[in-house]
């Protein structure tokens, strides 16, 4: 799979140390992979729909572990910058380009969303992968414009909320949404996806097109999403290690007692 990672050990951080990380080093120095709720077959389709082939020059927003960006590459044959604000993520991405062979068509950075260390009209593509939804998008998609040529595209593969639900589901989805917002500490948000096309119409994007995407709620692509994660081993070890921090620290204890909720 595109999104495997060595079983290497991991390098052993004094507790006080893992305690200071923002979520996403967390997770990075966890090797967590990184993922989202469609699954491969809705990045296949997000590659397609913005007509993604090796003359294309891609930015990857919030490229993780590098995992995506890797896969598109090899997919498409398109060059994919990935950035990201995690420093452990963006060590692991790079890392995982060279195991790939990939250093060629891939490369990764730190970077903010919000500050692209790029010049106008850098890139045909500009895409994110489950990490829209953490970003207020009427600031951040002005800055996803300036850095895309004239008439390139974004594309976001994120979840979304049916515009009418039952209110009980609602409110455990808001619920959920405040949970996320605690643990990251950034503006996370399930929006509908007429408030995802008005986010795309009101910072001046055009010819908005949306494409939906059964989630794993089918077996299929739940069993397919474990294989993507590396495996039940994979997800086994990334427990235990999270078990361990557990047990030595109250405030990662608090931490994983919010994700549970």
């Amino acid at each position: 799979m595109y999104n495997e990672v060595n079983d290497m050990p991991l390098e052993k951080l004094p507790i006080e140390e893992v305690e200071k990380m923002g979520y996403y080093d967390f997770m990075g120095y966890l090797e967590v992979p990184f993922f989202n709720i469609g699954g491969v077959g809705s990045i296949d389709q997000l590659g397609e729909l913005l007509g993604l082939n090796e003359n294309t020059k891609a930015l990857e927003i919030g490229c993780g572990t590098g995992g995506n960006s890797c896969y598109m590459a090899n997919k498409f044959g398109c060059h994919v910058t990935g950035i990201d604000i995690a420093e452990q993520m963006v060590e692991q991405a790079q890392a995982k380009a060279v195991e790939l062979g990939l250093t060629e068509k891939v490369s990764f950075k730190l970077g903010n969303a919000y500050e692209l260390d790029f010049d106008e009209g850098s890139f045909d593509v500009v895409y994110t992968i489950f990490v829209s939804q953490f970003l207020d998008p009427d600031k951040v998609f002005k800055e996803f414009n300036r850095v895309l040529v004239q008439g390139g595209m974004l594309g976001i593969n994120e979840m979304y909320m049916e515009s009418e639900i039952p209110p009980e589901v609602e409110d455990r989805v808001r619920e959920g949404v405040n949970v996320f917002r605690d643990i990251t500490q950034l503006p996370f948000n399930v929006r509908t996806d007429t408030e995802w096309k008005n986010a795309f119409e009101t910072n001046g994007f055009v010819d908005v097109e949306l494409e939906k995407f059964p989630n794993a709620s089918r077996s299929i692509d739940a069993f397919r999403m474990v294989n993507e994660l590396g495996g039940w081993w994979k997800i086994v070890k990334i427990l235990w290690e999270m078990t361990v921090l557990a047990l030595k620290s109250k405030k990662i204890r608090h931490l994983f007692g919010l994700i549970n909720i």
